[in-house]
């Protein structure tokens, strides 16, 4: 994996950006809690990197308020407030709102046979996450997660797509970059209404693209980002109060 990683990255800047990508999902994912350090060294032999893209990857996430660097220590984690969420959710579903809008207009028939393929694969995964035991089957559950990642990504990747806008797509990717996509799954994860109403949103975005209705994706496609963001929001929140206790 770690080679898999490196191959295409031609400059530790890129490979920075992807490091900080994947200690940020960590980060919102509780893998790395709140309070904890992150070394140089640490990530550096668990990557196979040098440290010059670790330094990087931290001063990525130190502008962004994620963490705060120490010389001589690393890096410790101040993580997203529920409040940062909340507002990068607003933007980002403000931007993914467009995405949906101008992809009612202008999406093909292999983009929505994609779309639809990706919206059927998204329920199933669910179905599959809610049918599995955390205990008994803990490798389809994560199997499940996989899937349900996979499929959001999809789902959301040929909306954007098929909105034919390259700045868009560009300002989405940064928004992305400081609160990816499927970090909300955490959230997810152990409430199955919440899975059900997520499912429901992807649904009501798909219908309204595959009868050409604007404004109508516009606006469900707006409401799921900030739904998401919402449920992750005080995911987060939660945890705080519980190391707290």
């Amino acid at each position: 994996m770690v080679a898999e990683t490196q191959n295409g990255r031609e400059t530790d800047g890129a490979l920075g950006e992807w490091l900080a990508d994947e200690l940020l999902r960590r980060i919102l994912s509780g893998e790395v809690p709140v309070g904890s350090w992150i070394r140089h060294a640490a990530v550096a032999e668990e990557f196979g990197v040098s440290r010059t893209p670790v330094r990087e990857a931290l001063r990525v996430l130190h502008a962004q308020g994620v963490v705060t660097i120490t010389p001589n220590r690393g890096a410790r984690v101040n993580g997203h407030s529920g409040r940062d969420i909340r507002e990068l959710g607003a933007v980002r579903g403000e931007l993914e709102g467009l995405a949906a809008e101008l992809a009612a207009g202008l999406i093909d028939d292999d983009q929505l046979r994609r779309l639809n393929s990706a919206w059927d694969r998204y329920d199933r995964a669910v179905d599959a996450h809610q049918a599995a035991d955390p205990e008994a089957d803990p490798a389809g559950v994560t199997e499940a997660a996989r899937l349900w990642a996979e499929a959001n990504e999809d789902f959301h990747g040929v909306i954007l797509e098929a909105a034919a806008s390259h700045q868009l797509s560009l300002t989405i990717a940064e928004i992305s970059r400081r609160l990816p996509r499927n970090s909300a799954f955490a959230a997810y994860a152990g409430n199955s209404r919440l899975l059900r109403q997520n499912s429901a949103e992807h649904r009501q975005i798909a219908e309204a693209i595959n009868a050409g209705d604007a404004a109508r994706a516009r606006r469900a496609m707006t409401r799921h980002v900030r739904s998401s963001a919402e449920a992750l929001a005080r995911w987060v929140e939660n945890q705080g109060q519980s190391r707290d206790r």
